[in-house]
């Protein structure tokens, strides 16, 4: 896309964010637009000042009287600068809160498969740092951008009343600084912000990642040097800002130089038509302040250049998020008639990799129904397109005779409860964990399912009970006591279905006990799936479906894929061994 196309394109979808405090911005810059005007008017009585000193007999009065003026304009500047900063700043925060809320809103509307391709530090700069930058741009550079253009044309304005001589000498340098930043323009544009952006998230996406694995690292006496995801990242950045830098080093000196150049002209000019007669004391005087300060607006619109092309990336890459389509809705909403799950020749693929083929099963309602089978056989995979997570490139997913994808996503979300391999508790009470946003049930209600998930009673061992936030002065729990605050979650949203994947994988014998308890009460009367690697939890199940390579290899009981001898008989064998294995013991007499 063309740059200049970009901008306006760019320009119009940052008006489109500001929607009804349009006109907060408005009053904003007509407010910055007085406040400048009102603060040019003092360098104009200075000058009268001058020139009525100069002159004796000097008139007191008068002169006191513009001094007055002088601190009543000051003040009602202040005043208008004051009002119109206060003005962005509550439209810039308003927009802010509107802008993240709809990228948070989307995200959750958006299948995984969108945020597997990002990491999680990419999408983190955008949301938080692309769009804090919007309001930075807002509160700050709109109505400094307004002052920075209209003081400088009545500076010169003024001028040229005052002389047209040596107003016209003022402007001298004024083309050689546009040349100047027209070639900065030019240099920049040749590296893209994109570029400069992609480097900019490939860094912060490993630093995260690198932080989140800091035990490994440590544990393996590495460093972040040692690291070479991270360390190529940070240096590939490092390389592109430097050369970036190198690149526009010249013609940004250039350009700094001529806006500096006023004097060099103003001043040489100014004595020979002082010491002719032509100009006066005060005219000079004025001529060195204004003449000298008209072109600081040209560094203003330098900076403003090189944030406006940040601002410009941070929308594109916004827009991004916002424009993805999202998991499509069926017009009307159908509600199943029972919660029976039932897969009809599914197929489905991460990208051009099939991890699903042609699989057909039935798990009726009330029953378990557990996956099984060798790690990357597609167990989790198959489980996450029943409440979609992802869509099925082929064949069709339905509850109780209805398409998944007919349901709304948020009657079919409130029917799924989703234990993961992987305990997520946000930095919020025990509570608030366990409740996760639903306010309409009584605490009563949170002890009981913490009580029905093995968990009331470490809870009320912690320092404040149902009210300790996790992760503060020191409280973290372990592995098994995390998952049965999310199961206690399940229980607490009593979903007709649930959803179990490797629910005790990290478990200690004892939590394992204390999970298994919290699951058995958690399953009573559902439509569970439920993948196991530990096939001892799952021989009760009343369907085992045995995968291989995204493939159905056998289902059935328990006994009865014993008895068959197949995939599932050398699992079990397999599981059996596992489990009477010891240290070997001995040594030399």
């Amino acid at each position: 896309m063309n740059p200049d196309t970009r901008r306006n394109n760019s320009f119009k979808r940052l008006l489109s964010f500001t929607g009804q405090r349009r006109w907060l911005l408005s009053a904003s810059v007509l407010l910055a637009a007085i406040g400048t005007i009102l603060g040019f008017i003092p360098f104009v009585i200075i000058y009268l000042i001058i020139s009525a000193l100069l002159v004796p007999p000097v008139d007191g009065p008068y002169i006191w009287s513009l001094a007055v003026i002088v601190l009543i304009v000051a003040l009602c500047r202040v005043i208008c600068m004051y009002f119109s900063a206060v003005l962005s700043h509550i439209a810039a925060f308003d927009i802010l809160f509107g802008i993240k809320h709809e990228m948070i809103q989307k995200v959750g509307t958006l299948p995984l498969g969108f945020l597997n391709k990002r990491t999680s530090g990419a999408v983190r700069k955008i949301i938080t740092e692309d769009v804090d930058r919007i309001e930075l741009f807002i509160a700050h550079h709109f109505p400094d951008t307004v002052s920075g253009l209209l003081l400088p044309v009545l500076a010169v304005a003024y001028m040229f009343t005052i002389d047209w001589r040596m107003a016209l000498v003022a402007l001298i340098p004024l083309p050689l600084a546009i040349i100047s930043m027209s070639i900065l323009w030019r240099e920049t544009e040749s590296r893209s912000m994109k570029a400069y952006y992609d480097a900019l998230e490939r860094m912060n996406g490993t630093i995260v990642e690198y932080v989140r694995g800091m035990p490994v690292v440590k544990v393996f006496n590495q460093t972040a040097r040692s690291f070479s995801q991270l360390a190529e990242s940070v240096f590939s950045y490092r390389d592109f800002v430097n050369a970036w830098t190198r690149e526009i080093a010249p013609s940004y000196s250039a350009f700094c130089v001529c806006v500096n150049l006023p004097l060099l002209f103003i001043l040489p000019a100014g004595i020979w038509f002082l010491l002719d007669g032509s100009l006066s004391i005060p005219q000079l005087v004025l001529f060195l302040i204004l003449g000298t300060g008209y072109t600081s607006f040209m560094m203003k619109m330098a900076m403003f250049s090189g944030i406006w092309k940040q601002i410009t990336e941070g929308i594109l890459r916004i827009d991004e998020i916002l424009n993805q389509p999202d998991l499509p809705v069926a017009g009307k909403t159908r509600l199943p008639e029972d919660h029976t799950i039932a897969f009809s020749h599914v197929t489905f693929s991460y990208g051009t990799r099939q991890t699903i083929s042609d699989i057909s099963f039935t798990a009726p309602e009330g029953s378990i129904t557990a996956l099984v089978g060798p790690s990357g056989s597609g167990k989790s995979t198959l489980a996450q397109l029943i409440p979609r997570f992802w869509d099925a490139g082929e064949g069709s997913i339905t509850i109780g005779g209805v398409d998944v994808k007919e349901i709304s996503p948020e009657v079919l979300m409130g029917m799924v409860a989703f234990v993961f391999q992987d305990a997520f508790l946000f930095h919020e009470t025990i509570e608030e964990n366990i409740r996760m946003g639903r306010a309409d049930r009584s605490f009563d209600d949170v002890v009981a399912v913490a009580m029905a998930a093995q968990a009331h009673e470490f809870i009320m061992a912690l320092p404040q009970g149902y009210q300790t936030v996790i992760g503060s002065e020191g409280t973290y729990l372990s592995g098994g006591e995390q998952q049965r605050i999310v199961l206690a979650r399940a229980i607490f949203k009593n979903a007709p279905i649930i959803i179990l994947d490797e629910a005790t994988a990290f478990a200690d014998p004892e939590n394992e006990y204390r999970i298994q308890q919290a699951i058995d009460a958690l399953l009573k009367g559902r439509t569970v799936i439920m993948i196991a690697h530990r096939l001892s939890t799952i021989a009760r199940a009343d369907q085992i479906v045995v995968l291989e390579n995204g493939r159905i290899r056998e289902s059935g009981r328990h006994e009865s894929l014993i008895l068959a001898d197949g995939l599932y008989s050398r699992m079990w064998q397999s599981h059996v061994k596992a489990r009477s294995w010891r240290f070997a013991t001995g040594g030399a007499a």
